[in-house]
């Protein structure tokens, strides 16, 4: 059964090379708003233990505007439909724009989600016994408007807003029994300030440079929210290579909550990105460290390969956070470059953790 999944994934991998792709002239003569633009609509087939099989439809594009050059990164903006083996489903439209000079940047997304979550309680050291599921739909909005103040450095606003309906409980369990922050669901309404400095030769596979992220985010009644919580978070990850040489992603994650937080926005270790080999969720807090290193190396043309590890841990103190006993994961993927113009690859990694779980992913561009 495996070698035959494999086999549809191959032909879904190459209908989207062969698919319907278009450049406009390099010169500004035409007038057009988009001088450059390459769309690329790609079928739907993913795995992860969160969602299981799931298929559906995405419409990739890339873009530069009149006026920006080739050196200029392109701005990008995916539609994408997807249903799961869970009977999950998601719409979601993520975006984001460059201007000519790259001086100012606007990402984000819209989307509706109809979602089946797996919870297992809050704290370093849940037991999976106490695994249990929810049924959640959410639409979402999220917005962050960024201006560069400096060379590769941007500072700007953030706005969050999700308005979390909760359909379904599991009678018994530790959502219910313990009234949990967010367990009746509520709306998530919170804005804030963003800093980012980057410096990635590429967007989507970069060989050089950093990318990292600060964030200030309030959430406030004031604005809308069922809840005020306050969270702190530094996201930065740097890219090693050294031609003809393979690249080494280094990643390094910390969160700080503090007030009133629903369980929904609790850090968290696991899913296709951060730390794979644990269940999304399968351990939450206030408070979250993270550590991932990845090696990337070219095979063959479109092949290439990755092996990856990672630790991490949650705790309800920030000043105790670092002597909570760590989780760690670790595997290994293949890869296949679907666009070898934006070098966006198809990912199959299978990702193991300390408990002896091991856990297949099969998506789209790296995981960070």
């Amino acid at each position: 059964m495996a070698l035959k999944r494999n086999a549809v994934l191959l032909l879904f991998a190459w209908m989207a090379i062969g698919s319907v792709s278009g450049q406009s002239d390099a010169s500004d003569s035409s007038g057009k708003f988009i001088r450059k633009s390459s769309l690329i609509p790609i079928p739907i087939v993913y795995y992860t233990p969160e969602t299981r099989w799931a298929g559906g439809l995405a419409a990739l594009l890339t873009f530069r505007t009149r006026g920006q050059s080739d050196e200029i990164r392109p701005s990008q903006i995916t539609l994408g439909f997807a249903y799961t083996q869970e009977k999950q489903v998601l719409l979601y439209l993520p975006f984001q724009f460059f201007s000519k000079d790259e001086s100012w940047q606007t990402y984000g997304e819209l989307g509706y989600y109809k979602y089946v979550y797996q919870y297992f309680g809050i704290g370093n050291d849940t037991r999976k016994a106490d695994e249990e599921s929810y049924d959640v739909t959410y639409p979402r909005l999220r917005v962050n408007v960024l201006k560069e103040i400096a060379t590769h450095h941007y500072l700007g606003f953030r706005y969050w807003w999700d308005d979390y309906q909760i359909k379904s409980l599991m009678k018994g369990g530790l959502l219910e029994q313990n009234h949990t922050t967010g367990s009746r669901g509520g709306t998530i309404s919170g804005a804030g300030l963003v800093w980012n400095f980057d410096s990635r030769d590429q967007l989507f596979y970069p060989r050089n440079g950093v990318w990292t992220e600060v964030e200030l985010f309030f959430n406030r009644k004031e604005l809308g929210s069922d809840f005020n919580f306050f969270r702190f978070s530094i996201d930065a990850t740097t890219y090693l290579s050294k031609k003809p040489g393979g690249v080494w992603a280094l990643n390094g994650w910390l969160v700080a909550n503090s007030g009133d937080v629903p369980f929904q926005q609790l850090a968290f270790i696991g899913g296709p990105k951060k730390m794979r080999g644990y269940f999304e969720g399968r351990f939450r807090d206030k408070n979250l460290w993270t550590l991932q290193a990845e090696y990337r190396m070219k095979i063959r043309r479109r092949f290439g390969a990755v092996v990856f590890a990672a630790a991490g841990a949650v705790g309800p103190e920030l000043h105790r956070l670092f002597s909570q006993q760590p989780h760690a994961t670790f595997g290994a993927g293949l890869r296949f470059m679907l666009s070898t113009k934006d070098k966006i690859n198809l990912r199959l990694d299978l990702a193991g953790n300390d408990m002896g779980a091991f856990f297949p992913y099969l998506t789209v561009k790296e995981a960070f």
